[in-house]
């Protein structure tokens, strides 16, 4: 098998067969491999964790994207994982890949 099958996503992942999406974007952050998506139509970037270019846990939402700062909301498992500074610089970060 050469990768993971689509049963072994995450609850809540975004199934680009069903919803499609107009954008995702990996990234390396605070020593995290993570994924942004961005379903068509909303106004939220789910931000999920990657094991091996797989998500495998939500890690959080930026919303109010045109507000300043963006507002994140983490999963708990990330809350202190993340301190201020980094958690105004992801918020930024989504809202900025939201917009592009």
């Amino acid at each position: 098998m050469s990768g993971p099958d689509e049963a072994q996503l995450p609850g809540g992942y975004p199934d680009p067969a069903v919803v499609g999406w107009a954008r995702t974007e990996d990234l390396e952050f605070a020593g995290l491999h993570i994924r942004m998506t961005i379903t068509p139509g909303e106004r939220i970037v789910q931000v999920w964790e990657l094991v091996d270019g797989h998500p495998v846990r939500w890690l959080g939402n930026v919303f109010r994207i045109d507000s300043e700062p963006p507002v994140l909301y983490l999963n708990y498992r990330y809350e202190s994982h993340f301190g201020r500074a980094q958690r105004d610089v992801l918020a930024r970060t989504g809202a900025k890949f939201w917009k592009g």
